[in-house]
């Protein structure tokens, strides 16, 4: 929540105390239910008091979603140290995955996903490999590859690398052109 809904807030929650107040009185019956009912019949028919209610309620929603949005930062992998904490994004990682599988043999185009799974990070990868590679061995190769990558870099155990060969590429195939 930044400073002016602050502001905003500790205003509107003055303004709502005051109200309170009011309305702890007349339960009392320390002020009398004339005073108010000829107070509201001068409101009625006023567009300054319509205003000052619907500036009121834009106030409300504001206060409402702010307190709803959420302050938690995307999900991170976090390191502490001794001069503080150090936090990876899972998107990071995800980057440095892709990186790697393509830099392996026979790999054409790769789609990577990353999520939490217990201590560790799973992570899913749909491959488009070469019809010349030995599937079996690029993809394990490519699992050992991004194993090693992310625990000497992030420092992070993977839990698993799940590797789903989407496609075979067909480099020979003729590109028909539309005229």
């Amino acid at each position: 929540m930044g400073i002016i809904d602050r502001i905003i807030l500790s205003i509107y929650t003055l303004l709502l105390a005051f109200l309170s107040i009011g309305v702890i009185l007349l339960s009392l019956r320390l002020i009398s239910l004339d005073v108010i009912w000829t107070g509201i019949s001068q409101i009625s028919g006023q567009w300054e008091a319509g205003l000052v209610g619907a500036v009121f309620l834009l106030i409300s929603i504001r206060l409402l979603l702010a307190g709803m949005r959420s302050r938690r930062v995307k999900d991170t992998i976090v390191h502490h140290n001794d001069m503080g904490d150090i936090h990876i994004s899972l998107e990071a990682i995800k980057n440095l995955v892709e990186k790697t599988a393509r830099h392996t043999r026979g790999v054409r185009g790769v789609k990577v996903d990353v999520n939490r799974e217990g201590q560790g990070l799973k992570v899913s990868i749909k491959a488009v490999v070469s019809p010349e590679v030995h599937v079996p061995s690029a993809s394990a190769e490519m699992q050992q590859r991004i194993h090693e990558y992310i625990k000497n870099t992030v420092g992070v155990e993977l839990a698993d690398v799940e590797i789903y060969v989407e496609n075979i590429s067909n480099d020979f195939k003729a590109k028909q052109r539309v005229e």
